[in-house]
């Protein structure tokens, strides 16, 4: 994602969290998904590469923690990813009660 060039704390967060599908992410690790299949069973629509993808970005961020064991991989919230726990199910309050759609 290309950055505001601004200093600004709000910019800064956008610039890790304002992408496409990223809270959704950060959702599904807060609901205890853990591998790469349980975010995809979480996230059906998002393609593996694009998952892939931001799983790589959180993780540069020091959002997400990837650790390996053997050939399982495995995906967890960092101490800022954890932060973020009551600003993702806030964001769900509010797209409750405003964001309602027709579906």
């Amino acid at each position: 994602m290309k950055g505001y060039g601004q200093f600004c704390p709000i910019a800064k967060a956008s610039e890790v969290l304002g992408e496409r599908w990223t809270n959704l992410v950060i959702r599904e690790l807060i609901a205890g998904s853990e591998s790469f299949n349980d975010l995809r069973r979480g996230l059906p629509l998002i393609s593996p590469s694009l998952l892939s993808a931001r799983l790589k970005s959180l993780e540069r961020a020091g959002v997400v923690e990837r650790t390996t064991n053997g050939k399982n991989v495995s995906y967890r919230l960092t101490e800022s990813g954890e932060e973020l726990k009551p600003i993702i199910m806030q964001l769900g309050v509010w797209g409750h009660r405003w964001a309602r759609s027709d579906l």
